[in-house]
């Protein structure tokens, strides 16, 4: 799993040793190894400050990439995506859950919990503005979410496993 800084500078990665990995994105040279204690799926730089990184896996937790410290465990655990702001920070607990938590990314506090999957949530992402949250889950459906009030606003089935999502930029409606 890879995420890069919204500078471009700097690129983390992620995976099954349980080590989060910080590298120079235009030299290659490693900058930081960060052990998290279990396997990492996923990784995503805060688009507002560059050095703040959430990461996913076994548990969710947010990360000072400068220092390597730890700097919360956060609700969640599969997925762990930031808003465009950075404010807020998408997650769910899986497996066999179908919650889905926005936390609070300066607190960690679940500032709104979102009930509604069929099936397990494997994945999230933020629209271009940050009004809306798209989540996919295991049995083929995405929800659309109004991201300030939980407010479920449509549910497309695909018909097959979602594991990633994302946003077209002119797309916000």
């Amino acid at each position: 799993w890879l995420g890069f800084s919204a500078d471009g500078a700097r690129l983390a990665s992620g995976g099954w040793d349980g080590t989060i990995r910080v590298w120079d994105a235009a030299t290659g040279a490693l900058l930081r190894a960060i052990p998290n204690g279990s396997l990492v799926m996923g990784v995503q730089f805060s688009p507002t400050d560059g050095r703040t990184l959430a990461s996913a896996g076994y548990s969710a937790k947010q990360w000072d990439v400068d220092s390597g410290e730890m700097i919360r465990s956060i609700e969640g655990r599969d997925f762990a995506v930031f808003s465009p702001d950075g404010r807020t920070i998408a997650t769910a607990i899986a497996p066999g859950t179908t919650d889905m938590f926005l936390v609070d990314a300066e607190t960690g506090r679940v500032r709104l919990r979102m009930v509604g999957h069929q099936a397990t949530v494997l994945c999230a992402s933020f629209s271009v503005n940050g009004s809306k949250l798209a989540s996919g889950y295991a049995d083929g459906g995405c929800k659309v979410w109004d991201s300030s009030t939980g407010a479920l606003l449509r549910t497309i089935w695909l018909g097959s496993l979602i594991t990633s999502i994302a946003w077209g930029r002119d797309w916000v409606q």
